[in-house]
């Protein structure tokens, strides 16, 4: 086993973003028609021990976000909203926004996972997650992002958003709650593991250009619809158009998302609820005999009691397989207590894809704590399992590898 990074390192980091943090400038918050702009950033330093150079874990990872929004009201009731939004953000080397190869099982061997194409046989890409099994280990240093450029009407009859923003299903999803601000071990925003396979976000479209309507919320019920044109914009979370040479892309368009949101408040009870289901479907324009039409289904549940918060969330997805049965399944769960300024909990997932062959599953249990209204400390014990397909001639046999050890997070903010 290696071990990833070293104290000394580890003090680095957060004594770097305590320092960024203390630059950060203030500013006070936009009434209607002034803008506003928000900053975030996170640093995490983590010691890892990382079982195999096949899922590469990382010691120093982070980013920094910038929102930009306005609002105004019209007389007549209407309000319009501008929003832009930008990271940039340094994930694990291998796995950059979720996406990534796990797995030495080339598309030469027809014992793997593979696509025909009129070049020979290419490694099939998990529409869901950006996955793949055979093909090398990515290593990408960074990356810009636009998460957001819209602009958005709000009346009595709901809200309509156009431009590059999140899908209606990813908007009402419910899921479990977190511990930590970026880091997880599901659905993560940062995964110094490099090996988390969970993503029960139904969302395959990311910040791609779209058009939305929101529904107002009648007796604690919202539906909402988008349509994607093409899915090819990339968010720091989540690419739905990672390629590369050797790789077969869904290449999804005329992509429809959408949901049902319930949230209720039971004050006599001291319970909030909020659960959701969500679909969304596509065509393929991949040109590959393989590749067809998507389908994903998502549910979630979230209950929150005095100072609990507990919730799961699931999805299923066809991965647009069309050559039998290749889909998609995860489980994500977590349960949180909030003390004062502090926030405790644990959370895990579990995911299987019978395109690519991966399966896995990795849990944290940390704690967090609120210094200030601009800064959040929190560390956590975080593990990653995934059995990934490996070519042993003349059949194919599943590696068990497995990253864990310990994660610091610090988050700052303006």
């Amino acid at each position: 086993m290696r071990r990833s990074i070293t104290p000394v390192v580890l003090g680095t980091v957060l004594g770097t973003g305590a320092a960024f943090g203390t630059a950060l400038p203030a500013f006070a918050q936009a009434a209607d028609g002034e803008w506003q702009l928000d900053l975030e950033a996170t640093a995490v330093g983590a010691i890892i021990d990382e079982e195999t150079p096949l899922a590469p874990s990382a010691s120093v990872i982070g980013g920094a976000r910038a929102t930009v929004t306005r609002s105004d009201t019209f007389e007549n009731g209407l309000t319009l909203t501008w929003r832009g939004d930008v990271r940039l953000e340094r994930d694990a080397p291998s796995r950059p926004s979720f996406a990534g190869v796990l797995g030495l099982c080339p598309a030469s061997d027809a014992a793997c996972p593979r696509v025909a194409s009129g070049a020979g046989f290419l490694s099939p890409i998990s529409p869901a997650t950006g996955l793949a099994a055979g093909g090398g280990v990515l290593d990408k240093e960074g990356s810009a992002t636009i998460e957001a450029a819209s602009v958005a009407v709000t009346g009595p009859w709901g809200e309509g958003v156009f431009g590059l923003d999140s899908g209606a299903a990813a908007r009402l999803d419910a899921r479990a709650p977190t511990v930590l601000n970026r880091v997880s071990a599901f659905s993560p925003g940062l995964d110094p593991t490099g090996l988390g396979v969970t993503r029960a976000r139904n969302d395959v479209t990311g910040s791609s250009l779209k058009a939305t309507y929101m529904s107002p919320r009648w007796i604690g019920f919202r539906v909402g619809a988008s349509y994607t044109p093409e899915a090819n914009q990339k968010t720091a979370d989540f690419d739905p158009d990672f390629e590369a040479a050797g790789y077969a892309s869904a290449k999804l368009e005329n992509v429809w998302e959408g949901g049902v949101s319930f949230a209720r408040q039971f004050a006599e009870q001291d319970l909030r609820v909020r659960a959701a289901v969500t679909y969304s479907s596509a065509d393929s324009k991949s040109g590959l005999a393989a590749f067809g039409q998507y389908e994903a289904w998502g549910a979630g549940v979230e209950l929150e009691h005095d100072g609990w918060t507990g919730g799961v969330r699931w999805l299923s997805s066809n991965n647009a397989w069309e050559s039998g049965s290749a889909d998609y399944e995860a489980w994500e769960a977590g349960l949180v207590r909030t003390v004062g300024e502090w926030r405790l909990g644990i959370e895990g997932g579990w995911a299987k894809d019978r395109l690519t062959g991966i399966e896995g599953a990795s849990w944290l249990v940390g704690a967090g704590y609120k210094l200030s209204d601009n800064v959040d400390i929190g560390a956590g014990f975080t593990s990653a399992e995934a059995d990934i397909p490996v070519l042993l001639s003349p059949s194919v046999s599943h590696r068990n590898a497995s990253n864990d050890g310990l994660v610091i997070e610090l988050t700052v903010r303006n």
